[in-house]
């Protein structure tokens, strides 16, 4: 996505891919971070997946606290 789609959608308060990954960089270069996992959809559909040294039931938990967050949000 190009700067100006970036700066339009930053406007009108959308989280961009490129703005969410921005904001992870700063919290791991600052230390906050100790395990990430992601799940990405390329344009073609693809679901990609990936994640930092951390046992697989720690990172399946993640997941599941994520997935109880992305809930919330939706009920409010």
């Amino acid at each position: 996505m190009n700067e100006v789609l970036e700066r339009r959608a930053k406007r009108e308060g959308k989280v961009t891919p490129k703005a969410c990954i921005e904001h992870l960089m700063q919290a791991i270069e600052a230390g906050g971070v100790e395990t990430v996992i992601f799940v990405a959809r390329s344009p073609d559909g693809i679901i990609h997946s990936g994640w930092s040294k951390t046992q697989h039931t720690e990172l399946l938990g993640l997941l599941e606290c994520g997935k109880n967050h992305v809930i919330c949000e939706m009920c409010e």
